[in-house]
């Protein structure tokens, strides 16, 4: 289990986080793990049918047995310790091969999972067994072999359960993926110590690699941090709860800029180095519109932090907001995000007007739209989203027509709601962009639709803004009517044009019916 949960970190910087990749990942290690109990009950059986051939003693038998157990626990550290080395080779190379998501994340998981699903796969029916042979040596008489190996399966349920929550709870918390794995050697070194020393000169040096490749990646790692970024640009990973971030640095148009990327292909945040407060991303100015529909706009609801960039900026009073008098609720799930943005991206955690609220931007919508009294408009005058990493994890929960009612419900009646999503606008690209266009036409009388990076390209997949009103209104016209600057080149690219009917197209999203994977397969073509 720690194994599953170490391997999506580790594929997520090549291949993102999806449902997919987590499919491959644990697909591979069970396909591993079949494999491996079906040859680990049968070598057993040769083994120690073997050992009575040759009229071996009981005791004998068990310990031939005993060494052959701690071979097969032996062989899963070293499988542990190249998966370890195979990690930072192997997934590069197979996202540069090929441009399909889904073989690339099969190939990498193939490769990097299936030796230590296979050996770990061999031990239990191995030990298994080998108890029953032991206790019927012991007994001399007919066992009950059901309770046996019903001790020994709950006894290996035990430790999945135990590595599930010692995995999702505290290593990927503190350590990194790399460190997780050669500890995951180092553990089942131990074991097969316990069930045999010999012969013990294969898992001494098994050990003494495991140790120095901790102790030499954890060099690294704090050479990085304290050395190699600031001087050789040398990006730094961040494990946190939830994801694996890379900060890095680069330059636009020659200005230097700090990156934040929790999946291939595209950064997530931005800051330039000498203007922290100024939006670096596109789509980002596109939230200046509200302003210009609400000048008045005071409460604001921001779902989803990142780098904390639109809420430095909407605080600096960039956007046209009367800054001192705003109050702001970002809602980010990750605090090691948070913390991220406060050490390399200047988040403004310690202005009063903004508050951080640590959970899920949808379990924060259900539960603040339940506690308001019925009747009573919403507390918030604008609510922007901006929750889509990338289009390999797509939060699909904050695109159903029941989140949407619930945004709504938080919405002030003359209010506006921002989000930004990653998809095309037309064809068989664009579908991702229409069901959760219908979702939320169905709590909200106005939704418009504004392409940034391509306004007359609808096929392309970019940063796509959708705005929703929940009564409907005249929108200005840059054409004929006054209209500042910022917002004017924004309802430039606002996307008129009929679609077609959510019915006969795609469905509005549900939180009963999603298939968001299915709406992204062909993005990366």
């Amino acid at each position: 289990m720690v194994l599953e949960m170490t391997g999506a970190r580790l594929l997520a910087p090549h291949f993102g986080s999806s449902v997919v990749v987590w499919t491959c990942i644990i697909g591979v290690i069970m396909a591993g793990l079949s494999m491996g109990s079906a040859l680990g009950g049968r070598a057993a059986d040769n083994l120690l049918r073997a050992a009575a051939g040759e009229g071996g003693k009981h005791k004998d038998a068990a310990r031939k047995a005993g060494t052959a157990l701690s071979a097969l626990l032996a062989a899963a550290a070293l499988g542990a310790l190249l998966t370890a080395a195979l990690s930072l080779v192997l997934p590069g190379f197979f996202a540069r091969r090929f441009d399909a998501v889904y073989l690339n994340a099969f190939l990498a998981s193939l490769c990097l999972f299936t030796p230590p699903g296979l050996f770990c796969g061999m031990v239990t029916p191995f030990a298994v067994r080998l108890r029953i042979y032991t206790e019927s040596a012991k007994s001399g008489q007919e066992l009950n072999m059901g309770r046996i190996i019903g001790r020994m399966n709950a006894l290996a349920t035990i430790g999945s359960i135990a590595g599930t929550f010692l995995g999702g709870f505290v290593l990927l918390s503190f350590f990194g993926t790399v460190s997780i794995l050669l500890g995951v050697s180092l553990c089942l070194l131990a074991a097969a110590c316990l069930a045999g020393l010999r012969p013990l000169t294969p898992k001494i040096f098994a050990a003494l690699v495991a140790v120095a490749g901790l102790a030499g990646n954890a060099f690294h790692n704090h050479w990085i941090e304290h050395t190699g970024f600031e001087r050789d640009n040398v990006p730094i990973t961040v494990e946190t709860p939830y994801a694996s971030l890379r900060v890095s640095k680069g330059s636009e148009r020659g200005r230097g800029i700090v990156l934040l990327a929790s999946d291939p292909g595209s950064a997530q945040s931005a800051m330039y180095t000498d203007d922290p407060v100024a939006l670096v991303f596109a789509y980002t100015r596109f939230y200046a519109l509200p302003f210009a529909l609400k000048p008045d706009a005071r409460r604001i609801l921001m779902l989803g932090g990142g780098g904390y960039s639109v809420p430095k900026y909407l605080l600096a009073d960039k956007s046209g907001a009367a800054s001192g008098d705003i109050s702001l609720d970002v809602v980010e799930l990750d605090p090691g995000m948070t913390a991220t943005a406060r050490k390399y991206f200047r988040a403004p955690l310690d202005d009063a007007r903004m508050r951080v609220l640590h959970e899920d931007a949808r379990a924060f919508i259900n539960r603040t739209a339940a506690a308001l009294p019925d009747g009573r408009p919403g507390p918030y005058d604008l609510i922007f989203a901006d929750i889509f990493n990338s289009w390999y994890t797509v939060p699909f929960h904050v695109g159903t027509r029941q989140a949407a009612a619930g945004i709504r419900r938080l919405l002030a009646d003359d209010g506006v709601f921002m989000m930004n999503i990653i998809t095309a606008v037309s064809g068989d690209k664009g579908r991702l962009l229409r069901s959760i266009r219908g979702a939320f036409a169905e709590s909200f009388e106005q939704v418009e639709i504004f392409p940034v990076q391509f306004a007359y390209d609808s096929g392309t997949v970019q940063n796509v803004m959708l705005m929703a009103l929940p009564h409907k209104r005249k929108l200005p016209d840059p054409a004929t009517e006054r209209v500042a600057p910022a917002a004017a080149q924004i309802l430039r690219h606002r996307r008129t044009s009929p679609f077609p009917d959510p019915d006969l197209d795609a469905p509005p999203l549900d939180d009963n019916f999603a298939p968001v994977e299915l709406y992204t397969l062909n993005f990366a073509d």
